[in-house]
């Protein structure tokens, strides 16, 4: 009996809303204000409104570049205190084909030559000998030396200067009246 009484003070409810709705709706078109045609106005905006976006939108800015820096340095060091756990370092790798590489890695102090495909990494040799060690660190140490690459610069560039000789129309002439003497000082001064 409840459940008829809620079901029918709800439908009585709902009928005496749209009775009430309908002739609102009716009594504004009769008036003629319903669907009255208005001019739109044209928006009073001061110079101080309009720099108040603009200082806005400059704060908004300069907050997402902050929080990007921030969340950047975050990462950073938390990437920084993972990877010092292992202390892994790549020293060299040699390509061998597509997706095909030798590294030499060192990692807690060892170091190990692994063979890196697309696939698989395999182990091929730890160096544990002391004197194999110090004979790549010596190695590792004379290629990064300056005298080296200040010979494999002068190599490149004397390359650089055939190839100017060869194709003058290519390459121009503002660079043939440099001797290689003049360069040689220059590099020898240096």
């Amino acid at each position: 009996m409840i459940k008829h009484l809620r079901f029918y003070g709800s439908l009585l409810l709902l009928t005496l809303m749209i009775s009430i709705f309908a002739n609102y709706g009716l009594a504004a078109e009769e008036q003629g204000e319903y669907l009255k045609y208005q001019e739109p106005q044209s928006p009073t905006t001061s110079w101080l409104a309009a720099s108040g976006y603009v200082i806005s939108l400059m704060l908004t800015f300069l907050l997402v570049l902050g929080l990007a820096y921030f969340t950047s340095r975050f990462l950073a060091q938390k990437m920084n205190r993972t990877a010092g756990l292992g202390g892994g370092k790549i020293h060299t790798s040699l390509p061998l084909g597509p997706n095909r590489t030798i590294c030499v890695v060192e990692i807690a102090g060892k170091f190990m030559v692994l063979g890196v495909t697309e696939h698989n990494i395999s182990l091929l040799k730890e160096l544990t000998a002391s004197e194999d060690v110090e004979q790549f660190q010596n190695q590792m140490n004379s290629e990064l030396s300056p005298e080296k690459f200040a010979s494999v610069f002068h190599r490149q560039l004397l390359s650089l200067k055939q190839l100017n000789k060869k194709f003058p129309a290519v390459f121009g002439s503002e660079t043939s009246g440099i001797s290689e003497k003049e360069h040689e000082n220059g590099i020898r001064k240096r």
